[in-house]
Order: C-alpha cells, then structure tokens, then sequence
C-alpha cells in the first residue's frame, strides 16, 4: 500500500477508512447501497463484471474482494464515512517512478452528492500527494458524458488536459474520455493566493 496512505485518513467532516472485505464490513456497506437506484451508477465501475450495485451482502464482499484483490503497494481504496455512516469509495494510485497520482475512481451515494465530500476527500489526498509523497502531477479521468465529474475537477482546480476521443466503450456505446491534472507548480500557485 502506497506510504502515508496506509492509515485511516481524516478530515473535517470525513473519514477515509481501509476496510477488510469481510461480512461484517459488506453488511454495513450493503445497508447502504440496498436503497439506492443502480441507475444512478451508470458511469460507476462497482463490481467490474456486472458494473451494478451490488444485490446481497454476499455481492457486497465480492465488490470488497474484487477492490482488496486490486490494491498493491501502489494502489489503495478508501471507503468514505460521514458521521459513522458510509457514503462512498475513493480509490488511488501512486506511480512513483512518474511522480503521478492517480485518481482512480470516486462515488458517492445518493443522498451525500451535492454537499462537497468528493472535494473534500480530494483535498486531503492532494496534501499528502504534493507534501509527504513529492508527486509531480495529480490526474483523473472521466467519461465526457459523466458532466457532475466534469464539474468537480474544475472545482478542484484541476485542468482539463485533453479528450480522446471514443477511448471507452461501455453499455453498447463508445464514450470520449477527459483527461485531467494538476501539477505541483499549480499546486504551490494556489497556495500562495490563499
């Protein structure tokens, strides 16, 4: 797992915890995700095969399995909580030979969009990537159609990069994918206007 980001991370109103895929952890996050409309994950890679939300705690820990199995020393998930209760998934990576963090995937819940948890919980990652790890660059891609993604990497200050064009092809149809990034440069310009 990546260095300093082996730990439970905290912020102000958040706590990005690594959990063990076991029942006991899927039920707490199926309790969640049972009352949620699986059309409102249509852009979101839950379980890689079936890209649904899970239907049973026992899908629940296949989803938890298929996140652990992916995590190396390189890449780590975050399960999102907000007041003990869990509102999503963070998911990262650090290519350290390219000073590059990546920043792999991020859903919330319904009921926990809209309220700036996403770029909260980027926040607290971007202090850890440019201060502790030394990245040079923070990227993220989105589906072009997915236009709440957009809008959240232009409110991180992230700057869109390019688009290639047809690079996804998901649900029968091709899909453009926007690539963006901050640098350090960028980073340290932000911080001197604050």
């Amino acid at each position: 797992m990546i260095k300093y980001f082996s730990k439970d991370l905290h912020s102000e109103r958040l706590v990005l915890k690594h959990l063990v895929p076991n029942k006991q952890n899927a039920q707490i996050i199926y309790d969640v995700l049972k009352h949620e409309n699986p059309d409102d994950y249509k852009y979101e890679p839950l379980i890689s095969a079936s890209k649904t939300l899970p239907k049973s705690v026992a899908d629940t820990l296949k989803m938890m399995q298929g996140h652990a199995e992916s995590d190396t020393k390189d890449t780590c998930t975050f399960y999102m909580f907000y007041n003990d209760q869990f509102i999503g998934i963070r998911k990262i990576s650090f290519y350290k030979e390219a000073f590059v963090l990546k920043l792999n995937t991020v859903w919330l819940v319904s009921n926990a969009r809209g309220h700036g948890f996403a770029a909260e919980s980027y926040y607290a990652i971007e202090d850890i990537a440019f201060n502790k790890l030394k990245a040079n660059k923070i990227m993220r891609v989105n589906i072009s159609e997915n236009k709440s993604s957009a809008k959240l990497a232009e409110r991180i200050g992230l700057i869109l990069d390019g688009v290639s064009r047809h690079a996804v092809y998901m649900n029968g149809k091709f899909y453009d994918l926007m690539i963006w990034s901050k640098l350090h440069s960028d980073y340290l310009k932000e911080q001197k206007r604050k």
